[in-house]
C-alpha cells in the first residue's frame, strides 16, 4: 500500500478517515508546504517506536570527564 500524503490544514477534517487508513495497515504522511511533519502508521508497528536501552558503556564514569566543560555557564543570563 502506498503512503498517502495529506496537508496539515486538511488533517483536522479527515482525522477519523486517516486513522482508519493507518489502522488497516496504511501509512499517512502529514505535510506542510510540501515538507513532511509527521507519519501515521499502524499501532501494530510498535517496534518502530522502541529504542534499545542504553548500555552501561554509554555513560561517563567517575574517572572519565564529561564531553563538555561547564566553566563559564554560571555567568550566562
Amino acid at each position: 500500500m502506498r503512503a498517502q500524503t495529506v496537508d496539515i490544514d486538511d488533517v483536522k477534517n479527515q482525522l477519523s478517515d486517516l486513522i482508519t487508513i493507518a489502522s488497516e495497515g496504511g501509512e499517512v504522511i502529514i505535510v506542510q508546504d510540501g515538507k513532511p511533519l509527521a507519519r501515521l502508521v499502524p499501532a501494530a508497528d510498535a517496534a518502530l517506536y522502541q529504542s534499545p536501552l542504553p548500555s552501561r558503556d554509554e555513560f561517563s564514569t567517575d574517572e572519565e570527564p564529561l564531553a563538555w566543560d561547564a566553566d563559564g555557564w554560571e555567568n550566562v543570563a
